[in-house]
C-alpha cells in the first residue's frame, strides 16, 4: 500500500521495549534529585565542555610563544623571566585539562578550578607584558582577549567572573603602567561588559531550567495519569475479554448439554440419534478445547522453542488458508523480498498471528478484492505486511481494534483477533502496526527482530 497522508498510523511495540524507554526517560528526566542538584549538574556539563577547548586554545598560544621566545633567543625581545612565566602558564592549563579528564571533579571544583587557572594565565601574561615594554609591548591585548575568552565563554558564577576581572584589570594596570585613559576605559569597559554578560547568561539559563523543572512536573502528572488511565483501560478490556470467552465457553457448553441431555433420552430408542448427539457434544467440546488452547497460546507465547522458519511461505499459508475459508473472490498480490530467508521464532505463535491477520483482511472484503502481502527486511528485522481493499477504519475506532473481542462490523463477535497478534508477537520481541484509511483499506505489519537461523 502506499504511504497515504489520509492514512492513520498506529504502532504497538514489544511490551518489554515500553517499559525499557520508559525507565529510560525516568533516569534522564532526574526527577529523583533536588531542584539545586539539577541545575548545578546541568551547568557542569556545559561547564566541562567548553573548558577543555578553552584551556587547549590558550595553552596552544602560549606554549607557542614561549616556544619562539626559547628558540629565538637573541634575536627576540622578551626576556628569560618572560619565557619561564609564559611556559608555567602552560603547564599549568595543560595540568588543569588533565584533571578535568581524568578526576571528573564536581561543578565546585571546576569553578575553582577555572579560577586558578584564569589567575596564573592572566598574571603570566602580565609579567610577559611588563618584562616587553609594558604599553608598548606587542603582547598588550593579550590580557584583554584572555580575559574576555575566560569570562564570556566559561559559565561561571557571577562573583568568580567580578573576581576574575578585576584581577585581569589591575593585572593589567601593573604591567602597562603608565597607561593612558584611554586603556583604562577600554579594560574597564571589558572587564564590566564581561560580568555583564555572566550575570545575564545566569539569568537566562535559571529561566530555562525553571521552565524546563516546570515542563517535568507537568509530564510527571501526565504520566501518572496516564497510568491510572491504562489501569482502567486494562480492567475495561479485561471486563470485555471476560464477557466474550464466556460468550463463546456458553455457546460450546450450551451445544454440548443439549447433545448429551438428547443423547441420554434416546438411549433406549435410537442408536443413530445417540450417536449424532454425542458427535455433536464432542464438537461443542472441542470448540472450548480450541478456545481454551487459543488463550494459551496468547499468553504463553514466549516460552515456546526457537525454530528457523520460512516466514514468507508461513504469511502464504495463512492467507490461502483463511482465503479458503470464506470462499470469498480475493486475489494475492506478493511482494517478497528473497533475501529475508528463514528466521528464528515461535513457529506456532507466529502462524496464529498470520492467520488472524489473514482472516481479518479477508473478512474485510466480502464481495473480494485483492490482498497485498509484502515481506521485506528493514536492517536488522523483518516486515511481514498484509493490505486489503476494505472500508478501513476510522481514526477514533484506530485505538480500539487491539481490544479482545472487537470487531470492524458492530455486532459481530471477532474473538481475541489483534489483542491476540499484539500479544503472540510482543512476546517475540516484534511490534505491530496499522495503517489505515476509511474507503482506502488496512495494512498490518508485523515487524519481527531477524535472528540467524540455527546450523
Amino acid at each position: 500500500m502506499s504511504r497515504d497522508p489520509d492514512r492513520v498510523r498506529l504502532a504497538l511495540p514489544a511490551a518489554s521495549d515500553l517499559r525499557d524507554q520508559a525507565e529510560r526517560v525516568s533516569i534522564q528526566a532526574g526527577r529523583g534529585t533536588r531542584p539545586r542538584r539539577r541545575f548545578l549538574a546541568a551547568r557542569k556539563v556545559r561547564l566541562e565542555v567548553r573548558l577543555l577547548p578553552t584551556f587547549a586554545m590558550i595553552a596552544a598560544l602560549t606554549g607557542g610563544v614561549a616556544l619562539l621566545d626559547i628558540v629565538g633567543a637573541g634575536a627576540s625581545p622578551c626576556t628569560n623571566l618572560e619565557s619561564v612565566a609564559l611556559v608555567i602558564v602552560s603547564l599549568c592549563l595543560a595540568g588543569g585539562s588533565l584533571i578535568v579528564q581524568v578526576r571528573r571533579p564536581s561543578f565546585e571544583a571546576l569553578v575553582t578550578l577555572a579560577a586558578v587557572a584564569a589567575g596564573v594565565t592572566l598574571t603570566g601574561w602580565a609579567v610577559a607584558i611588563r618584562e616587553t615594554g609594558g604599553s608598548t609591548s606587542p603582547y598588550t591585548l593579550i590580557v584583554p582577549i584572555i580575559l574576555v575568552t575566560f569570562v564570556a565563554l566559561l559559565p561561571l558564577p557571577t562573583r568568580v567572573a567580578a573576581g576574575l576581572a578585576a584581577w585581569g584589570y589591575l593585572s593589567f594596570v601593573w604591567a602597562t603602567r603608565p597607561m593612558p585613559v584611554s586603556m583604562h576605559v577600554v579594560m574597564l569597559t571589558i572587564a564590566t561588559g564581561g560580568v555583564f554578560v555572566v550575570r545575564v547568561r545566569h539569568r537566562l539559563a535559571l529561566q530555562n531550567f525553571r521552565r524546563t523543572e516546570r515542563l517535568t512536573a507537568a509530564v510527571a502528572r501526565m504520566r501518572h495519569v496516564q497510568e491510572q488511565l491504562v489501569v482502567v483501560e486494562k480492567l475495561e478490556a479485561l471486563r470485555v475479554l471476560v464477557g466474550g470467552m464466556a460468550h463463546e465457553l456458553n455457546n460450546a457448553l450450551a451445544i454440548s448439554v443439549a447433545s448429551n441431555q438428547q443423547a441420554a433420552r434416546e438411549a433406549e430408542i435410537d442408536l443413530p440419534k445417540i450417536a449424532a448427539a454425542i458427535k455433536r457434544s464432542d464438537g461443542g467440546l472441542a470448540r472450548i478445547r480450541r478456545t481454551v488452547d487459543r488463550l494459551r497460546r496468547f499468553a504463553m507465547a514466549a516460552e515456546g522453542t526457537l525454530e528457523p522458519a520460512d516466514v514468507g511461505a508461513m504469511l502464504d499459508f495463512a492467507l490461502e488458508s483463511a482465503i479458503g475459508r470464506a470462499r470469498s473472490g480475493v486475489v494475492i498480490e506478493r511482494a517478497y523480498d528473497p533475501s529475508v530467508g528463514a528466521i528464528d521464532c515461535h513457529v506456532a505463535a507466529l502462524a496464529e498471528a498470520l492467520f488472524q491477520i489473514a482472516r481479518n483482511a479477508v473478512e474485510a472484503m466480502p464481495g473480494g478484492g485483492t490482498i497485498q502481502a509484502k515481506v521485506r527486511n528493514e536492517g536488522d528485522r523483518v516486515v511481514l505486511a498484509v493490505a486489503d481493499e476494505g472500508h478501513g477504519i476510522p481514526s477514533d475506532q484506530l485505538a480500539r481494534v487491539f481490544d479482545p473481542f472487537y470487531s470492524r462490523a458492530q455486532g459481530q463477535k471477532s474473538g481475541l483477533g489483534l489483542s491476540a497478534v499484539y500479544g503472540l508477537v510482543s512476546a517475540l520481541g516484534g511490534s505491530v502496526e496499522i495503517r489505515s484509511a476509511v474507503n482506502k483499506g488496512t495494512e498490518v505489519a508485523i515487524v519481527m527482530p531477524r535472528k540467524k537461523p540455527r546450523e
